[in-house]
C-alpha cells in the first residue's frame, strides 16, 4: 500500500501544476472575461490614439458638388496667439487665390466663406470675439488687395485644438467654403438686417475710456463683438464708414483738451487699422470738453468723459 502512495501523489502534484499553469498563463476559467476586457482596453486605446489625427493644414475649396476648385499643400500660416499671417506667403499661394476669384467672377451667386482657427491656449490681443475670427479677417484683407468683393466675403472663428504646430508656428489655421448668395425675399431680407445692424451700431456705439497718459486698448467681450458687427456690416456694404470721437474732461485750457482729445480718437484708428479695418474708412477728430457725459465736479465724472466714441457714419 505504502508503494501505491508516492506515484499517486506525484501524479496529483503534476494534475496541480498543469491547472495552476493553465490559470495564471492562459486566463482561464472564470478570469477569462476580466483577461479580455484588459485586451479590448489596449485595443481601444489603440484605436483611440490613432483616430486622434491632426487637421490637414492645406489650402483646399470645393465646389458645390465636392469637386475640387484648388488643392494646395500650402495656406497662410500664424505664429501662435497672433492674428496677422506670416510672410512672405508661398508662391503657390497667390496662384491659388488667384483660381478662386476666377471661379468666384464666374459664379456671380457664389460667396467665399473664410473661418480661421485658433486654439485653447492661445491668447487673443485682437479686437474681434476670437483669434480665429481675426486671422480670417486677416486673410481677407489679404484677398481685398488681390480685388476681391469684400460684399462675397464672410469670416467666422472656431476653436479647433488639433491644428498642425510646427515650433510655435500654426500651419494653415484657416479654412475655406462657399455659399450662395441671397436672392428674391432673402435678398430682401438680408438688406433689412443689416439696416437693423446699423441702427444697433448707432444707438450702441464702441465707447473706449482712456486714462489720463494711457496708451493701451484693452477690450472687453462686449466691445469686441461690437468691433465684428461693425467689421461684418462694413464688408457688407464696402460704402460705409466709421468715425472716431475723441473727448476730454475739463481739466486744463479747451485748447489742449481739443488736441488731446483728436490724439487719443487717432489713437483708436490706429487701433483698429492694426486690426484689420481699412485707414481710409475711419474719420477721426477731437471734441475736447465740449460734449460731457457726466458732471466734471467728480472724479468719477471725469473718468467717464475722457472717452473715445466710435461709430457708422
Amino acid at each position: 500500500m505504502g508503494k501505491i502512495k508516492y506515484p499517486l501523489g506525484i501524479l496529483i502534484t503534476m494534475i496541480i501544476g498543469a491547472l495552476l499553469n493553465m490559470y495564471l498563463c492562459c486566463g482561464c476559467w472564470d478570469d477569462d472575461a476580466s483577461s479580455d476586457t484588459a485586451v479590448s482596453k489596449v485595443v481601444d486605446e489603440s484605436v483611440t490614439n490613432e483616430t486622434i489625427a491632426l487637421r490637414s493644414p492645406d489650402l483646399i475649396l470645393n465646389d458645390y458638388s465636392g469637386n475640387s476648385i484648388v488643392l494646395n499643400n500650402d495656406n497662410f500660416n500664424f505664429l501662435n496667439s497672433n492674428y496677422h499671417y506670416m510672410q512672405p506667403l508661398a508662391g503657390s499661394v497667390p496662384a491659388s487665390l488667384g483660381t478662386i476669384k476666377s471661379y468666384l467672377e464666374d459664379n456671380a451667386d457664389s460667396k467665399l466663406n473664410i473661418k480661421g482657427l485658433y486654439m485653447e491656449e492661445e491668447v487673443n490681443n485682437s479686437a474681434f470675439t476670437n483669434l480665429g475670427e481675426a486671422r480670417a479677417n486677416d486673410v481677407k484683407n489679404y484677398l481685398l488687395s488681390m480685388g476681391y468683393d469684400s460684399a462675397r466675403m464672410g469670416i467666422s472663428g472656431e476653436l479647433v485644438n488639433n491644428l498642425t504646430v510646427k515650433d510655435s508656428l500654426l500651419l494653415g489655421p484657416v479654412d475655406y467654403s462657399l455659399s450662395k448668395l441671397p436672392t428674391g425675399d432673402a435678398a430682401e431680407a438680408r438688406e433689412r438686417e443689416l439696416d437693423s445692424l446699423a441702427t444697433y451700431l448707432r444707438a450702441n456705439p464702441l465707447i473706449l475710456k482712456f486714462a489720463t497718459g494711457a496708451s493701451t486698448i484693452n477690450l472687453n467681450a462686449t466691445q469686441r463683438e461690437k468691433v465684428s458687427k461693425m467689421v461684418r456690416y462694413m464688408d457688407a456694404r464696402p460704402s460705409s464708414e466709421l468715425l472716431s470721437v475723441g473727448h476730454t474732461d475739463n481739466t486744463g485750457s479747451r485748447a489742449t483738451n481739443i488736441k488731446i482729445s483728436a490724439d487719443r480718437a487717432a489713437f483708436a484708428k490706429s487701433y483698429l487699422v492694426e486690426n484689420g479695418i481699412a485707414g481710409s474708412r475711419i474719420e477721426s477728430l477731437g471734441k475736447g470738453p465740449d460734449e460731457p457725459i457726466a458732471s466734471n465736479d467728480t472724479e468719477e465724472g471725469k473718468a467717464t468723459n475722457r472717452r473715445v466714441v466710435v461709430t457708422l457714419k
